[in-house]
């Protein structure tokens, strides 16, 4: 008989009627979920068993006092896109917009603070996976049946339902897809009564890339709010049937199927109109499930969240255990515990808010100005997830009772090819620029070194995951050195030139090329690099000017394009009309980098789907590397196939990965933060905005 491995996270779920007394012996009940053999299977069994143990000593958090708690006062330079959530996840992806609107959402299970583990929040304890014996696999999950939208409506399992529906059915881009179809998988998903939801995985088994990484952590929108949104959605889908003609590859050839062409037109229009009525939909109003609403947005000035005072978990103690326990204690004293007996020291314990009245975060339309309002005193923070010039940072720093948190960044900055056209379509036209581009010699001798130079898609500071050993075939090459070996790739190629570049040893500079021509005698046309501006960020306004300028001695006319951040979204994120572009990733999930699928598989091609391949890359074997990896249930063997996926890439180069930062927070010395040691920073927790306590000014 085949084995078969049902997949588990493995933890404790103890639920006590009290708070631990300090250091008293104690028998406690503990469900626990257990991995077992049996008949040569790997099942999961769950026992209920009595322990005896001595409870933690109770640590008196220290209060910020009497004086707090104030307005929290947050520094934005860029405006948000919309305070709608499914235009978040959609089109309106900005980082700038997750800030404003950021927890609002419920799920039924979260990543924890600074460990990342995979806990509760919703859902009452970690569910077994149960196969079904006929190739399909059930996951039932329980509810809290008392936790509220901030109206004071009931969050129940049909609110999980609706939102998944939507999802799906809509076939919501960019960001969604990973809400309900993660990996392609197919699950049937129904509401058992109003605090059980029940998952049916149709095609695949239960795994970390569809499951832990997917389902699991999907957002929760109040239906009572969104319903009459969704319907008229829904209207444009009323008799629309996908065409039974095969859909064409290119509607713009010559011997393109016309009949084909104008049913699925038709089709994807109706789904056009529909995703924009919702994602266009008014949300000023919108019930939340976190610690703050977000209420007032006067564009170009300030955009103000108020706190929820229903929050469920406001009052609650988070506590981290250095044997890996997290645990959550309710303010009447139900204890969840996983991972663990609470035992050693304790490595993080705060109370969770709201604390501020409200976050009023002022948009000042540039880090200069941003970080100038903090030395002035005007602000208590500046959200930054951009670089940040040490001569800027040391004249914040001496504003009065400025503090800097430094931490390791889980983001990357990089340069995009549209890979639908020529010549960014051409391996040899990446290779050859991905040699020409000096990332030492940018990031040391022009920016200073206040960034790091980046040559894998997943940055060092997430060591389990980071492969040390992707090739870094052209570091240290002197300039002469770069220039005759991508002229001479090109040359092998079949790519040719009226008059051919060469580094001059004279002159000691490039003699830049000219009349290029591709492999097919086809001319380049002229080609623009989109980027940000030096306002916005000059750390990649600088990297771009100097990009263009190297593409431009190998004979290739290429022209630096800066703009706003917003300006660049469009052609970028929904048109997928441009040539290559240089932006940078916040990348989500820590203990898992799910990334890996939703900005490189083929399915996710943003010119076909919307979604985030915005290169458009279609690799056979990536695309057999990552579906592997979004399957399996087996984290080292998760691992191997990040580490794999990572070579492939930095040879088939959808991006050339260009720095990564440090990140460093200023802040107020009266802003009290629940924690400031984290990857990703404070920046990354969107200012720790529900839990940090603002002091009155004296």
């Amino acid at each position: 008989m085949k084995s078969k491995k049902l997949l588990v996270l493995v933890g404790l779920l103890v639920i006590a009627s009290m708070a631990l007394a300090a250091c008293q012996p104690e028998t406690i009940t503990v469900v626990e979920t257990v991995v077992v053999e049996k008949e040569g299977q790997t099942i999961i069994e769950t026992v209920v068993v009595e322990k005896e143990v001595e409870a933690a000593p109770v640590v008196e958090e220290e209060a910020a006092g009497p004086e707090c708690c104030d307005a929290y006062r947050i520094a934005l330079f860029e405006e948000p896109v919309s305070l709608n959530y499914w235009n978040y996840l959609g089109p309106g992806s900005s980082v700038w917009t997750n800030y404003v609107i950021s927890n609002q959402q419920a799920q039924l299970f979260q990543l924890s603070d600074k460990r990342f583990d995979f806990v509760t929040q919703l859902a009452t304890e970690i569910p077994e996976a149960v196969d079904n014996g006929d190739g399909t696999f059930t996951m039932t999950v329980e509810m809290l049946q008392d936790a509220t939208w901030s109206d004071g409506e009931a969050i129940t399992a049909h609110d999980y339902v609706f939102t998944f529906n939507a999802c799906k059915e809509l076939k919501l881009t960019q960001n969604w897809p990973n809400q309900c179809v993660p990996n392609g998988v197919e699950v049937q998903v129904t509401a058992l009564d109003d605090y059980t939801v029940e998952f049916v995985f149709l095609n695949q088994v239960p795994s970390l890339g569809n499951w832990q990484a997917g389902l699991a952590l999907a957002p929760i929108l109040p239906e009572h709010f969104w319903a009459d949104s969704a319907a008229e959605a829904y209207t444009f889908l009323d008799g629309v049937a996908a065409p039974e003609l095969e859909r064409p590859e290119d509607c713009e050839a010559e011997d393109a199927d016309a009949d084909a062409c104008d049913a699925w037109a038709v089709y994807d229009e109706a789904f056009t109109n529909a995703r924009t009525t919702l994602y266009e939909a008014d949300a000023s109003t919108v019930p939340v499930f976190g610690g703050y609403s977000t209420d007032t947005w006067e564009p170009g000035a300030f955009v103000q969240r108020s706190a929820n005072e229903s929050y469920y978990f406001k009052g609650a103690e988070v506590v981290e255990f250095e044997d890996g326990t997290w645990q959550l204690t309710m303010p009447d004293g139900t204890v969840y515990q996983l991972y663990g007996n609470a035992e050693g020291e304790e490595s993080l314990r705060f109370t969770q808010g709201p604390y501020s009245p409200n976050i009023v975060f002022s948009i000042y339309g540039s880090q200069d100005a941003a970080f100038l309002a903090l030395a002035n005193g005007e602000v208590d923070y500046v959200i930054n997830p951009l670089g940040l010039a040490r001569g800027l940072r040391e004249q914040a720093e001496r504003g009065e009772g400025i503090e800097t948190y430094t931490n390791a960044d889980y983001g990357m900055f990089y340069l995009a090819f549209n890979m639908n056209k020529f010549p960014m379509s051409n391996y040899e036209f990446r290779q050859a620029l991905d040699i020409s581009i000096d990332k030492d010699f940018v990031v040391n001798s022009v920016l200073g070194g206040v960034v790091f130079p980046m040559y894998s898609t997943m940055p060092p500071g997430n060591g389990f995951w980071h492969n040390p050993d992707v090739p870094k075939p052209y570091v240290d090459l002197t300039r002469a050195e770069r220039v005759d070996m991508a002229v001479q790739v090109l040359k092998d190629a079949g790519w040719s030139w009226t008059a051919e570049p060469f580094w001059d040893e004279d002159l000691q500079d490039v003699t830049p090329g000219e009349g290029i021509l591709g492999p097919d005698g086809m001319e380049v046309p002229e080609l623009t690099i989109l980027g940000p501006g030096p306002a916005y960020d000059p750390i990649r306004a600088t990297f771009n000017q100097w990009i263009s300028e190297w593409a431009r001695e190998l004979g290739f006319p290429v022209q630096s394009e800066l703009t706003g951040f917003n300006t660049i979204l469009g052609p970028v994120f929904i048109d997928a009309n441009y040539d290559m572009y240089i932006l940078g990733w916040s990348l989500g999930n820590v203990a898992f980098p799910n990334y890996y699928f939703d900005f490189w598989h083929s399915s996710q091609c943003t010119a076909d789907t919307g979604n985030y391949n915005t290169p458009c890359l279609k690799d056979e074997e990536y695309d057999t590397l990552t579906e592997e990896f979004m399957e399996t249930g087996d984290l080292a063997r998760a691992q191997e196939l990040v580490y794999q996926m990572q070579v492939v890439l930095a040879d088939r180069r959808p991006y050339i990965p260009l720095f990564y930062k440090q990140v460093h927070d200023l802040a107020h010395n009266r802003v009290v933060f629940p924690y400031s040691e984290t990857l990703g920073g404070i920046e990354a927790q969107t200012g720790l905005q529900s839990d940090a306590q603002v002091l009155l000014s004296k």
